[in-house]
């Protein structure tokens, strides 16, 4: 199977690739089903919206750690 061109891909994944985050799909997920939980009416108002909203914030900002660099003269 050939490799996919950097060209080719969506905007969707080149927008998450921007935001260097760990779970790029399951944020994507996330975002999904709080959108669609704020146009579903549910009994109780905003309970699950407000919930939804802050675990998709929290994987929003949970990024890859960056390797640490060793310092220069060790070794």
């Amino acid at each position: 199977m050939p490799a996919i061109s950097p060209q080719r891909t969506s905007l969707v994944a080149r927008l998450l690739g921007r935001f260097n985050l760990r779970f790029p799909g399951l944020f994507l997920i996330f975002a999904v089903v709080t959108l669609a939980d704020l146009l579903i009416p549910d009994l109780i108002p905003w309970a699950d919206e407000i919930g939804l909203a802050l675990l998709t914030l929290l994987l929003g900002s949970w990024k890859n750690r960056k390797t640490p660099t060793p310092p220069v003269g060790a070794g």
